[in-house]
């Protein structure tokens, strides 16, 4: 017990004394603020217990008196109440990945409604006809070889190899409907691949 109690008067003379008081009530301020821009209200709790607790200890080694223990944790109490007041502020919230999916999507869905007679046209025409479908076709194969760049599951690997296949038969000719509509499709399951692996 003695060797405890030495301990304790050797932290505390180490540490000034205004240093004790406030580091504790400084990191949660900091810590509080940084989990409310980030939306996480659930880690704020075991934190500031967990803070509360280190800085007790630090003042109990500083004062040795249980009455500027009790002042100084009634204090952070009410310190670390008035710092949970920082979530009810509405900080931004970043676009959900699904939302994300979504704007890409709009961004590189190509047109089913193509008239019979332009279809027609288009047949006869490949090379002038598929330009646009040929850029995007690009785009969403250079997505694919981003993603297998990165660690993907299994199952999200197989599907990354079989949509370029399908995206690779389809490249430098005009599209049928049919194959239109696989095409739209394949470009969004990369858009929500690319979404969920945040590329």
């Amino acid at each position: 017990m003695e060797e405890f109690s030495h301990f304790l008067q050797l932290i505390g003379e180490a540490m000034p004394d205004l240093l004790s008081l406030i580091l504790c009530p400084a990191l949660l301020l900091v810590a509080g603020l940084l989990l409310a821009v980030f939306h996480k209200k659930k880690a704020y709790l075991p934190l500031a217990v967990g803070l509360g607790g280190a800085g007790a200890f630090l003042v109990g080694c500083e004062a040795g008196a249980s009455a500027v223990l009790f002042i100084y944790a009634a204090a952070y109490v009410v310190f670390a109440v008035l710092v949970s007041l920082l979530f009810l502020i509405p900080f931004p919230v970043r676009g959900s990945k699904e939302e994300r999916a979504d704007e890409l999507y709009e961004k590189f869905h190509m047109p089913l409604n193509v008239p019979l007679g332009e279809e027609a046209e288009s047949a006869e025409e490949p090379a002038g006809a598929a330009g646009g479908e040929n850029v995007r076709l690009e785009h969403a194969l250079s997505l694919l070889e981003q993603l297998k760049k990165c660690d993907l599951s299994a199952g999200d690997r197989l599907e990354a190899d079989a949509l370029g296949r399908k995206l690779e038969s389809c490249k430098g000719r005009a599209l049928g409907e049919e194959e239109t509509r696989q095409v739209n499709d394949c470009l969004a399951s990369i858009l929500k691949l690319t979404a969920k692996y945040k590329l």
